[in-house]
């Protein structure tokens, strides 16, 4: 492994054809790869380590930070042995090429390709268009946003008076939670066909003090298709949190699609605590993009809102208060990360998913 190998190189060869061939053609890398052959490998991971509750993704990702650290404490150690140095460093850049270029690979076949799909927001649109022979193009505004608002107020508000009638504390369990879920997710998987399917259940984190500092709210693991949660979540936002790392179990990669997919599972869930979650966390999302692209109208409805609304949407803000300072480093990660796949938005992310929203009303009746 730590010497020239032909195999890695065509690995890596292979993975930067398909990265290639997939932006260029996007339609297809949908259809023949993420319904299909990545489809089919989520889920035989999803049986895989759906047979344990404990998060086996966590204990690699600790594995592959001391290996990590071994290696960089062992390079520092041996770069200053005498008549040493550059045979070592060549085996390590060999070692480095063979190893990055397999997990490149995979990443690609479990992931990354998933990046190099149409749109969702674009999606709605062409469809829209070719089923009504119209050429309909749409631009979210201020005043669209405010729309959105006020309709997700007036739900909030009937959802939390359902829930408030129907509490029940068991359904917050983990278990409950991820099988509740799977309800939503297949009420709406006859319109979207790709998230359906058999998928391991959310389990919780042995790292929450760790994910609260980076401002993670879970993690999802790409080489075993799990995701976890983070303990510290709220309960009336826990539902929405266990359905949005569910979407990137099913092949969604960017996070306003994993938020909007999470929003419909949740709203059209049987269980009042998942509806009024659904229509709360998309209330908070929406009541951010206002913040930031129209301060004016964001003090006037913050101020009209009900005031038990309010305060359950102070508990989300509180709760993100407490994220550390590692939420820089996260923020920065994902910015480069998202760049590398190709996902070169600029836009924060609850703008981009209010305006997913937005869209998605602006073509079809609101529920």
């Amino acid at each position: 492994m730590f010497k020239f190998r032909v195999g890695p190189i065509l690995l890596l060869v292979v993975s930067v054809f398909f990265i290639g061939l997939s932006s260029k053609y996007n339609w297809a890398t949908e259809l023949i790869f993420t319904n299909t052959t990545n489809r089919f490998l989520r889920e035989k991971l999803s049986f895989l380590f759906a047979k344990t509750n404990v998060p086996v993704g966590e204990i690699l990702n600790i594995i592959l930070l001391m290996l990590f650290i071994y290696i960089i404490v062992n390079f520092f150690m041996k770069i200053f042995k005498k008549g040493y140095t550059l045979k070592y460093i060549a085996r390590l850049f060999w070692g480095i090429v063979n190893i990055g270029s397999i997990l490149l690979f995979v990443y690609l076949l479990l992931y990354g390709l998933n990046y190099h799909v149409p749109s969702l927001e674009t999606s709605f649109i062409d469809k829209y268009n070719k089923k009504f022979s119209t050429q309909v193009k749409i631009n979210v505004d201020n005043e669209k946003r405010t729309e959105v608002f006020k309709y997700l107020e007036q739900k909030t508000l009937e959802a939390r008076e359902i829930a408030a009638q129907n509490n029940n504390n068991r359904n917050l369990e983990i278990g409950n939670l991820s099988s509740q879920a799977v309800e939503g997710y297949r009420s709406i998987s006859e319109t979207f066909s790709k998230l359906d399917g058999n998928f391991s259940p959310v389990k919780t984190s042995f790292l929450s003090p760790v994910l609260l500092y980076f401002g993670l709210d879970g993690q999802y693991h790409i080489f075993t298709n799990e995701s976890v949660l983070n303990d510290n979540i709220p309960a009336v936002y826990k539902p929405f949190i266990v359905s949005k790392y569910m979407a990137y179990q099913r092949g969604i990669v960017k996070d306003d699609e994993a938020m909007f997919f999470a929003y419909l599972a949740c709203i059209n869930n049987t269980d009042p605590q998942f509806k009024y979650s659904g229509y709360l966390a998309m209330l908070a999302v929406v009541t951010e993009s206002l913040r930031t692209n129209d301060r004016m109208d964001y003090n006037v409805f913050m101020n009209s809102l009900d005031e038990n609304v309010k305060n359950d949407l102070m508990k989300i803000e509180k709760y993100k208060e407490m994220y550390g300072e590692g939420r820089k480093i996260k923020n920065s990660f994902d910015y480069y990360f998202k760049r590398l796949n190709g996902d070169v938005r600029g836009d924060d992310v609850e703008t981009q998913t209010t305006n997913l929203v937005s869209t998605y009303y602006s073509l079809f009746t609101y529920q």
